[in-house]
């Protein structure tokens, strides 16, 4: 008897082990996209300033575009509605062709090529944001345009593209501010040019001629600069995420914003295309760019080209100390200086012959500027630099063959 109860015991857990479920418990783990999408929109937001309300924005900057010209621009943008604003600007047009700003038409009178417009944008999207949550008031988002801009100074007749006496504009596009004092504003529209006659081509030179012409173009526009408005001024937190600063980078391919015309007598491209490398661990990087211009130009009776093709050095001279500091990787971004060797084919036809070239030379250029990449894709690039070149350019810049030229260029890099 005394056995019989561990016996029973002994039996009751043989049954209860062969009673178990046998099935495996498995366990896995799923990534929560909610949250990383909340990041991206996080980020986003500290960037562009997407819900800093702001009525009053003061914008100054570099703009670039075959119906205004390149040049420096002043604002003063104001807010009516959520969707709905009024713009006051002042434009001084330095050139119309090349890919820079040249220093030496600072030079000139200053009643060149002076321009006063108006416009007037309409956000269409930010209503339906606001509501949602995604947006402030302010001056960040897609819109709709009409401006009207006019000449106040006089015609600069030096230009391979003439100028216009005023210029009507319907377009769509993208503004936003870039964190606390940065400002982009890109854009595509109709415009609608009145325009006046080279005086020195030989078939204008009669008096009872009418010196206008009328035309319809496509033409992008492109507006980097610095902004300031009613707005406190916030520490992006996120900024170091936004601009990679810790990310390693030895290589990158940069894709220029093109810019563009198309209309009845007028056409042009601008674009540019660079490859840069860094050699190893060190702050050195090699860039090797080619960058292009073609025109043809009815009213001037113009039509040409301009290619560089160009091999510079680089050294981003304070990179390893912000290494140091942890403020930034092993990249290719930051301040840096440069030496450049490139070759230049320019090609001209013109009914006046004394417009007529056919030009290939090299140069040389030493330069400090700065570059920095924006999220994974995008990438801006700025620098002033002094030049020389081997031969007579076929512009006016200044004596000796030198020019001192300000370039920006804006785009996508992978």
């Amino acid at each position: 008897m005394k056995y019989l109860l561990p016996v029973l015991l002994t039996f009751i857990n043989i049954s209860l082990a062969e009673a178990q479920d046998s099935i495996p418990i498995i366990y896995s783990e799923e990534p929560d996209t909610l949250i990383v999408r909340q990041k991206f929109i996080d980020r986003y937001d500290n960037v562009f300033m997407t819900r800093v309300p702001t009525r009053n924005l003061v914008k100054m900057g570099y703009t670039s575009s075959d119906a205004r010209g390149i040049g420096m621009v002043l604002g003063y943008e104001y807010k009516l509605w959520p969707q709905l604003s009024i713009e006051a600007s002042l434009y001084k047009k330095t050139n119309n062709t090349g890919d820079g700003i040249y220093m030496n038409t600072f030079t000139k009178d200053w009643q060149w090529d002076w321009w006063v417009g108006a416009k007037a944008r309409w956000y269409y999207n930010m209503g339906k944001r606001i509501a949602k949550g995604l947006n402030a008031n302010n001056f960040s988002g897609a819109y709709v345009a009409a401006s009207f801009d006019r000449r106040i100074g006089f015609i600069d007749h030096s230009s391979v593209i003439n100028s216009n006496r005023h210029t009507v504009m319907l377009a769509t596009g993208f503004q936003s501010r870039v964190f606390n004092r940065g400002h982009v504003d890109i854009s595509m529209g109709a415009y609608y040019l009145d325009q006046e006659q080279d005086y020195y081509l030989p078939d204008s030179r009669n008096p009872a001629r009418d010196l206008s012409n009328r035309n319809f173009i496509l033409s992008t526009q492109m507006t980097v600069g610095v902004a300031f408005g009613d707005w406190k001024r916030n520490a992006p937190t996120e900024a170091c995420e936004v601009l990679l600063c810790d990310e390693v980078i030895q290589n990158q391919w940069k894709l220029r914003f093109p810019e563009a015309s198309f209309g009845l007598g007028q056409r042009s491209l601008r674009l540019g295309i660079a490859r840069e490398a860094k050699f190893g661990e060190s702050p050195f990087s090699i860039d090797v760019n080619a960058n292009a211009e073609f025109y043809d130009t009815e009213l001037a009776k113009m039509k040409g080209f301009f290619i560089k093709a160009g091999l510079q050095g680089r050294y981003y001279f304070l990179q390893q100390m912000q290494i140091r500091r942890g403020k930034s990787g092993n990249n290719l971004s930051g301040f840096y200086t440069a030496v450049e060797i490139a070759n230049f084919m320019t090609k001209r036809s013109a009914t006046s012959f004394a417009n007529r070239f056919n030009e290939k030379y090299w140069g040389a250029s030493i330069a400090v500027g700065f570059q920095q990449r924006l999220f994974k894709n995008i990438f801006v690039d700025s620098a002033v630099s002094v030049n020389e070149f081997s031969a007579a350019v076929p512009y006016y810049y200044s004596e000796n063959f030198r020019r001192i030229s300000a370039k920006l260029a804006l785009g996508f890099t992978f």
